[in-house]
């Protein structure tokens, strides 16, 4: 009688690697479904996508009698380049015997999967911090105070952006995140006049309409950017590889091989240097 060996049965491995790793990879995406997500244009195929910017038109009174005056202008368009392949590989000798093992299974397959999305999220938290229109210098090392948040938001407003619309957000460095708890605006229930306490939970949801998160992507001390406000219309973003996981059976090594790769890219919807992004950076002062 045939016995059923790992060789014979690699048909099973790969999606078992595969659902757990893309499961684990799925949790830790924040700011991929915060930014402007242009990847079903790039499953064709090709490497570059180019994506038009259309300027604002200008309406134009019609005299009485007169001709309708037609107007042309030169639009631009932002190319977003997907240059990011990034991966996580491991050989597991069968002595292991992670796939009859759950937990050391999952450690595995968590492992890898928070690997490709850290690397994701982490690009779009640089990205984002390149923005340099409309800083803010922080008068403390990674301390917020209102005023200077309000001077972000006016920044904001200046480039036509509502930041009160639900879909803006704020990032900070725990230190800024700690920060921004300890103002009695957004941490004191009787200013705060809603049923979320601060106090109680340890976490700012919101903050004058603001989504507010805590992430290690923004850095401490320094001259960092400490805290950043962007919309989602600010980042460009395109995966042409969505988080895949290859695996097969090694029999010179009498080991499981497992590779999971993502490839993607992202660009600002504006120049670095424009004031008209939607995009604010708090700095620590020099």
């Amino acid at each position: 009688m045939a016995n059923v060996t790992k060789t014979t049965a690699a048909v099973f491995i790969p999606e078992m690697w595969r659902d757990a790793i893309l499961d684990y990879a799925e949790r830790r995406f924040q700011l991929k479904s915060q930014v402007t997500d242009f990847s079903a244009m790039l499953s064709g195929g090709g490497d570059i996508l180019n994506i038009p910017k259309v300027k604002e038109e200008s309406a134009a009174e019609l005299g009485a009698g007169a001709a309708v005056a037609y107007t042309a202008q030169t639009d631009t368009n932002i190319a977003l380049a997907v240059d990011q392949h990034w991966l996580s590989a491991k050989r597991i000798d069968d002595v292991v015997k992670v796939q009859e093992s759950t937990d050391l299974f999952n450690m595995y397959a968590q492992s890898m999967g928070y690997a490709l999305a850290k690397k994701v999220e982490n690009y779009l938290a640089v990205l984002i911090q390149t923005a340099a229109g409309n800083d803010v210098t922080l008068a403390a090392d990674d301390t917020f105070t209102t005023a200077l948040l309000r001077d972000g938001l006016e920044k904001f407003l200046d480039a036509g952006h509502d930041y009160a619309d639900g879909g803006s957000n704020l990032y900070c460095s725990p230190k800024a995140y700690m920060s921004l708890l300890s103002l009695g605006d957004f941490s004191d229930a009787q200013v705060r006049g809603d049923s979320e306490n601060p106090n109680v939970r340890g976490t700012v949801m919101q903050a004058y309409g603001l989504n507010v998160y805590s992430s290690t992507d923004w850095a401490e001390g320094g001259t960092a950017d400490t805290a950043s406000i962007f919309k989602k219309e600010a980042v460009y973003f395109a995966q042409q590889i969505n988080p895949r996981v290859q695996s097969g059976y090694d029999m010179n090594y009498l080991a499981t091989r497992v590779v999971a790769d993502v490839m993607f890219g992202a660009a600002l919807s504006h120049a670095t240097n424009s004031t008209a992004a939607a995009i604010v950076n708090f700095k620590n002062p020099a």
